[in-house]
């Protein structure tokens, strides 16, 4: 039996978009508790509506950890693509990205990612050394 092996950043690339599928399930949920929460005080659904609506807006404590880590995928994908040769066309984690963050994102984002990456070979040995 033969089997189909993905290649490129289609894993990575799933992996971002669960990352952020779940925090906007985590701003939904909260949004649900604060409609739940108004309409115990007997408030009118427009109040329930309203504080649904801002409490989904709210940054959550988690909301950059999980937008800093789903992204920092999204660019090891996207290398892992430039590496492979891959036509960019086919790239998810690079069309992911622009369509959330446009070009001029996604070069401020590789642009952060080389910095780190730069300094990568030092730490591990003194990783090692430590």
């Amino acid at each position: 039996m033969k089997q189909h092996r993905k290649s490129g950043c289609d894993d990575l690339a799933q992996l971002a978009r669960s990352i952020l599928k779940g925090k906007g399930r985590l701003h939904d949920g909260v949004a649900r508790a604060a409609g739940g929460l108004v309409g115990l005080f007997g408030r009118p659904k427009i109040e329930r509506v309203f504080a649904q609506e801002l409490a989904r807006r709210v940054p959550l404590p988690v909301d950059a950890q999980l937008s800093v880590a789903a992204r920092g995928l999204q660019i090891a994908g996207i290398y892992i693509c430039v590496v492979g040769s891959r036509d960019p066309a086919d790239c998810a984690c690079l069309l992911d990205v622009l369509r959330a963050e446009g070009k001029e994102r996604l070069e401020q984002l590789m642009q952060g990612a080389m910095e780190d990456w730069r300094c990568l070979p030092r730490r591990m040995r003194d990783d090692a050394a430590g």
